[in-house]
């Protein structure tokens, strides 16, 4: 090593660091919006919390200048060893090193932008492959695993024989691991709470565009009929609780992952079964529904009851008696309503099948009585045309008899 490098080494362990410490994104977004990063949000002080905080523009000023440090470490390196390329990476090293000990944040914006300059084919490999699998799986701390272990094996397949160059590599990603276990994903923040302009990169990055809510449009021979006409009345302006929906066959990890969960706003988990709630037939009570979901696991093995529920032997037999085809089970789970009186409508009285009166069955409390078919609700029945009511039913509860 020549009295040069020696030089430029101690540049690298010294200055990388520091240039990695330098608030530019805190200052940026101090000077724009008066909003100091590491005292709201997470207390990240990244390119995400930029965007998250300050916007369009304080986010593309904060990758600009994390660009700018990202590609003056390696162009620093490459001064000084002009053939050693391993020493570019180093300088990456000691850039997240500051940028995480002293800057609190990942430095990932740096590692991107300085590995378009160190190597611009892995660089292009590795965000075309891991750009299209993030695309297809959504998941983003998978695809954050698989571009950390996608780097140095590309960098291997390019550079089979520079061994000091992959080790480096591979020491980078681990450190860049490492730190994501350390801090706060800004990704986890609410959406809704972010700029306006920057909602929509936010729920692409989260993977929200997997997540389908009441607020699209539904198709209902894809989802079922349940929530294709909930999703078409709160489009017309009905207050329809929150809901989303898991379709036939898709994963439901992203979906449990996603979904707020606490003790004071429980969700249901419902049947939307392809079929279920049609003109030919209601389904009502063949499948399964439950409340009061709190917890993920408790999310999670309620989706799975809801799924399993449509082959048990009483739902299979309704079919067949009915001559309806086996079909699917799509998954629909909203916003739990607390009930002060709960019940079921119905705009024909399905009895009599005739006449211009609405019925309505209900009990105080949630719906879970009436429409388990065990407990004999109180009635109402409304004549529309004549604005009457006309009420009858067993104020007490009473037990079918069969």
């Amino acid at each position: 090593m020549t009295l040069t490098q020696v030089w430029g080494s101690l540049l690298i362990f010294t200055l990388c660091p520091l240039l990695g410490r330098l608030p530019l994104i805190a200052w940026i977004t101090y000077g724009l919006t008066r909003r100091q990063l590491s005292q709201v949000g997470t207390g990240n002080v990244s390119v995400s919390a930029a965007f998250y905080q300050g916007g369009r523009l304080v986010g593309i000023l904060a990758v600009l200048s994390e660009a700018f440090k990202g590609i003056a470490a390696v162009l620093l390196a490459r001064y000084f060893f002009p053939t050693q390329p391993e020493w570019e990476i180093i300088s990456l090293i000691m850039l997240v090193l500051g940028r995480y000990w002293m800057g609190n944040g990942a430095g990932t914006t740096n590692v991107v932008w300085g590995f378009v300059v160190h190597d611009w084919r892995v660089a292009l490999l590795v965000f075309l492959i891991g750009g299209i699998s993030f695309t297809i799986f959504r998941d983003r701390t998978t695809g954050r695993i698989g571009v950390l272990i996608l780097f140095p094996l590309i960098l291997a397949l390019l550079h089979p024989s520079d061994t000091a160059r992959i080790m480096s590599a591979i020491a980078l990603g681990l450190l860049l691991g490492w730190i994501y276990q350390k801090i706060p994903d800004d990704l986890d923040l609410p959406t809704k709470q972010a700029n306006l302009e920057s909602q929509a990169v936010f729920r692409f990055f989260r993977g929200d565009k997997a997540i389908i809510s009441l607020d699209s449009k539904l198709d209902a021979h894809k989802v079922g009929q349940k929530a294709a006409t909930l999703s078409q009345l709160k489009r017309w302006g009905y207050a329809v609780p929150t809901g989303w929906v898991l379709p036939p066959g898709d994963d439901s990890e992203p979906l449990v992952k996603y979904l707020p969960l606490s003790e004071s706003e429980p969700l249901i988990v419902r049947s939307s079964a392809i079929g279920e709630d049609s003109q030919l037939s209601s389904a009502a009570g063949q499948y399964q529904s439950i409340l009061n979901v709190t917890t993920r696991p408790a999310l999670q093995e309620a989706i799975t009851q809801v799924l399993a529920s449509y082959d048990h032997p009483s739902a299979t037999q309704y079919r067949r008696n009915r001559d309806l085809p086996d079909t699917a089970m799509a998954v629909l789970i909203q916003k739990q309503i607390r009930g002060v009186f709960s019940g079921v409508v119905f705009s024909r009285d399905p009895i009599s099948q005739q006449g211009d009166a609405v019925i309505i069955e209900g009990l105080p409390g949630d719906a879970t009585r009436v429409v388990s078919g065990r407990v004999t609700p109180e009635k109402y029945e409304v004549y529309l045309g004549e604005l009457g009511e006309e009420g009858r039913g067993d104020k007490e509860d009473k037990e079918d008899k069969e």
